[in-house]
């Protein structure tokens, strides 16, 4: 199948080329990006021939599917015109900025019967199938709670910058960092409803928030706590705590889940049966590529499809429209001090009477 890459940026060239120039699935017949500089240096890096464009509408012609791999704000222009001229799509998350792009796109693809895949990379790691596995038989019991945590100092550095405006990411670290978890609990529990969100946005992108959710799993009420910072390192895991113990995936676990049983202080490494060997499992990028070509294949839905997607756009949604102040005190007090300290205000003259109009004798 001819594929293109449309976005040549760190994920284009740390995730989604290797995961193609790897796959005996498919051919990659076009890569395109505005910057002649990157193209000539993506070429050269990987051995490319003469499939740089510059104008991701001279992509179409050559392509059966892209990999939209563009700014948050381009994915839903670009990828609902390439739907509609019946390209498959494979957009990275979050699909779009907003709920109404999302479903402006949903509908394309939809119109042409295209398939619409979203880049939820995480869904194809072992541990979260494996953790799903285990809610779903009980293994914890009655659940009682989840929380996720994830920060580290800085963090993710697009090439193009395009995270550090809101018109053109959409959001902050819940975008960039909170959409994977959102999309796992979306996963795990079904629906998920905002109870509060607090961010240090102040106009602009938030880089610390901490959000609190509510669920519903088996007919009785579930809580949940989300942390995400761009500005210092958490815990990085995720946790679901259950009437017989703890589920736990630290940041980098793909293959197992940590169980921790009530009231033992013994950890245990749970896998999957039919688990490959570390050194022959394969790429998730590559997974999540093989998935996609085949719901192209065979009409089936992809692993990730645009309503699946649209929810957690709807959730973020919802998080930044009751969003309220992180309490930062020292921010507070060192402006109070700030404003103290400044230039003080020239006290105003007292203003002089009129003079009495002139009267003629």
């Amino acid at each position: 199948m001819r594929i293109g890459i449309i976005g040549g940026g760190a994920i284009t060239e740390g995730a989604h080329l290797p995961a193609v120039l790897s796959s005996p699935q498919v051919e990659l017949t076009a890569l395109c990006d505005v910057s002649a500089s990157r193209l000539r240096y993506l070429r050269r890096r990987f051995g490319l021939g003469g499939i740089a464009l510059r104008d991701y509408r001279d992509v179409v012609r050559r392509v059966d599917a892209v990999i939209l791999a563009l700014p948050n704000g381009l994915h839903a222009p670009v990828g609902v015109e390439l739907l509609s001229q019946g390209i498959h799509v494979l957009c990275e998350k979050p699909l779009a900025l907003t709920r109404h792009e999302c479903e402006q796109l949903c509908q394309a693809a939809r119109a042409t019967s295209s398939i619409l895949a979203v880049g939820f990379v995480t869904r194809f790691f072992p541990s979260t199938g494996l953790m799903k596995q285990l809610i779903e038989s009980r293994f914890l019991g009655e659940l009682q709670s989840f929380d996720a945590e994830f920060g580290t100092p800085g963090g993710w550095s697009p090439l193009s910058g395009y995270n550090l405006a809101r018109a053109t990411s959409g959001g902050g670290v819940l975008v960039v960092s909170g959409s994977h978890f959102l999309d796992r609990m979306i996963y795990l529990f079904g629906d998920i409803d905002v109870v509060s969100h607090v961010e240090d946005s102040r106009g602009g992108i938030e880089a610390n928030c901490r959000t609190w959710f509510a669920a519903s799993v088996d007919g009785r009420p579930l809580q949940g706590h989300l942390v995400l910072s761009k500005t210092h390192r958490l815990a990085n895991r995720f946790r679901i705590v259950g009437a017989r113990g703890t589920l736990e995936v630290r940041d980098g676990q793909t293959r197992s889940v940590t169980y921790l049983p009530s009231g033992s202080a013994v950890r245990h490494e749970l896998t999957a049966v039919a688990l490959p060997p570390a050194d022959a499992e394969p790429d998730p990028f590559q997974l999540q590529l093989h998935d996609f070509l085949h719901a192209i294949r065979t009409g089936a839905a992809p692993r990730v499809d645009g309503e699946h997607a649209t929810s957690s756009v709807a959730l973020t949604e919802r998080c930044y429209a009751i969003a309220t102040p992180l309490e930062e005190p020292w921010c507070e007090a060192t402006l109070e001090r700030l404003a103290r300290a400044g230039p003080q205000p020239a006290p105003r003259a007292a203003a002089s009477r009129p003079p009495a109009p002139a009267t003629a004798t």
